[in-house]
């Protein structure tokens, strides 16, 4: 495993560029270009909040902003999990055409996604800001949870990816099962409302733990709880070996497959 990441880490440039142009690419023949990573969780909150607090009259004190701490998180697994997911079956011309490590195409695909993530958060977390000033003070620990975050989804897309090479089925389900996953995620509730004979489910999901460590640094303005950074950590640590370790095991079957 270590001389998988030494390898890897031989090939960091190469994994940086091919992120960049992925970047520069989901952009390219777009208007806006770079300001759709602020729009899309900006207008995706605004319709959030509108059936919430119009339609279903939900009280609670900036509701808007308790939905743009977690949706937006959302969005970058999301995306990252989607895309990596077909990403060797799309670029399996590269891996036939150069001799490169093959982790380089998962992660490369979920590095462009957490570019985008942080030029995102650039905008978004001084909106944070103007209603509570001293979420300023979190920032290193928000800078952490970030980085967990992006480990976590790394071994997630390493997974994704290889399996979907010999099971083709992921890529279709993986819609469904991010949709159900969404739900029973606190994106748009709190775990509080959750009935405690339920709240075992928020328990077993990892994007749960890290959407509350969100929401307690950027809605609350408070350190989230130990217990809660542990967790984060585990679950980032328990991904990225499990991926890494799936990924070695067929990635010497994958050019037969595709």
């Amino acid at each position: 495993m270590f001389k998988e990441f030494k390898i890897l880490y031989l090939y960091r440039h190469t994994l940086w560029d091919m992120a960049l142009k992925d970047l520069k690419a989901r952009y390219s023949a777009s208007f806006f270009g770079i300001l759709w990573a602020v729009l899309t969780p900006l207008l995706v909150m605004s319709a959030i909040s509108f059936v919430f607090t119009v339609v279903f009259k939900v009280e609670m004190k900036n509701f808007s902003l308790f939905i743009l701490s977690g949706i937006y998180p959302w969005l970058f697994f999301s995306s990252a999990l989607s895309e990596s997911s077909s990403v060797i079956l799309d670029r399996q011309n590269i891996l036939r055409q150069f001799n490169l490590p093959r982790q380089i195409l998962p992660l490369s695909s979920c590095l462009s996604n957490f570019m985008n993530f942080l030029i995102g958060w650039i905008a978004i977390y001084p909106i944070f800001s103007i209603f509570n000033p001293k979420i300023f003070l979190y920032l290193p620990l928000f800078m952490i949870v970030l980085i967990l975050n992006f480990i976590f989804v790394c071994g997630l897309s390493l997974s994704l990816s290889v399996l979907n090479v010999f099971f083709r089925d992921i890529e279709h389900a993986l819609g469904v099962i991010l949709m159900f996953w969404l739900w029973v995620t606190p994106v748009f509730y709190s775990i509080d409302m959750v009935p405690e004979k339920f709240r075992w489910v928020s328990n077993f999901n990892p994007v749960a733990a890290y959407v509350t460590c969100y929401g307690d640094i950027l809605y609350r303005g408070a350190a989230p709880e130990p217990a809660a950074f542990a967790g984060i950590f585990a679950w980032a640590v328990l991904s990225i070996i499990s991926g890494w370790l799936i990924f070695a095991y067929l990635e010497t079957k994958i050019l037969k497959r595709i």
